[in-house]
C-alpha cells in the first residue's frame, strides 16, 4: 500500500547514475570524436545504438536498481518520482538528436512517445512490486520488465519454428520498436505505426489505472485499521 504520510525523497543516486548511463551510452555508441565527414547518414547508426542504450537503462537497469533497494512504504509515489526524473532527462537527450539526424519532428515525437509508454509499463510493474516484503515478488517484477523487452521477439522466433506467421510481433518490444522507427529517416510515420503507439499508450494507462484501483482498497483498509 502507499502510505500518504511516508516521505518520498529525491533520488539523487538515481539522477547521478542516470547521467553516467547517458554519458556511457553516448561514448560507446557515437564516441567523443566527430566523423570524418559529418552527416546525418554517418551519425544515425550511432544515435540508434545510443537510444538502444537509453531504453535498456529505462527498462532493465532502473527496475534492477530500484527493486534491489529496501522495501518502500510509498511505492507508487516513489516510482512516479523516479519516472519524472528519468523521463525528463530523456527529453533532453532525444529532441536535440534532430540536429544530427534526418528524423522529422513527427518521427522524433513517435520515438519519444514509444519510449515513454514502454517506460510507464515497466514503471507499473516496479510500483506494484516495490512495496512487497517477500523478495521473490520483486524478482517476479524484474522478470516482468525483462518480459516486456523480450516477449515480442521471442513470440516471433517461436512462430518461425512452428511455421506460424508471427513476424509482426517482433516489434512488440521497446528495443526493436525504437530501432524500426529510427530506420524510417525522414519518411512519415505510417498509420499502422501510430496505431501501435496508441495501443501501447492504452496499455500503459490501463496498467496504472488497475494499479491505482487495486491499491486504493488496501489504503482504505489500512486507514480504517488505524482509526479503529
Amino acid at each position: 500500500m502507499d502510505h500518504a504520510a511516508t516521505p518520498v525523497t529525491l533520488p539523487r543516486g538515481l539522477i547521478f547514475l542516470s547521467f553516467l548511463w547517458l554519458v556511457a551510452s553516448w561514448s560507446a555508441s557515437i564516441g567523443v570524436r566527430p566523423p570524418v565527414f559529418p552527416s546525418a547518414a554517418s551519425y544515425e547508426p550511432g544515435v540508434k545504438r545510443m537510444l538502444l542504450g537509453v531504453v535498456i537503462g529505462l527498462m532493465v537497469a532502473w527496475p534492477l536498481y530500484r527493486l534491489s533497494q529496501p522495501r518502500s512504504l510509498a511505492p507508487i509515489r516513489q516510482t512516479l518520482l523516479d519516472l519524472t526524473v528519468m523521463l525528463s532527462m530523456t527529453q533532453v537527450v532525444i529532441w536535440p538528436l534532430r540536429l544530427i539526424t534526418s528524423w522529422t519532428r513527427e518521427r522524433t515525437a513517435a520515438m519519444d512517445l514509444t519510449i515513454i509508454a514502454w517506460t510507464l509499463l515497466a514503471g507499473a510493474l516496479v510500483a506494484s512490486t516495490l512495496g512487497a516484503r517477500p523478495g521473490r515478488v520483486r524478482v517476479l517484477g524484474m522478470l516482468g520488465c525483462l518480459g516486456l523487452c523480450l516477449a515480442g521477439p521471442l513470440a516471433a522466433w517461436l512462430g518461425l519454428q512452428f511455421r506460424v506467421e508471427a513476424l509482426d510481433l517482433i516489434d512488440l518490444s521497446p528495443l526493436l520498436s525504437i530501432n524500426t522507427l529510427g530506420d524510417g529517416k525522414s519518411a512519415p510515420i505510417t498509420p499502422a505505426q501510430w496505431a501501435s503507439i496508441t495501443w501501447l499508450w492504452v496499455a500503459a494507462v490501463a496498467a496504472w489505472i488497475a494499479l491505482a484501483l487495486t491499491r486504493r482498497p488496501q489504503s482504505l483498509a489500512a486507514s480504517g485499521g488505524v482509526a479503529a
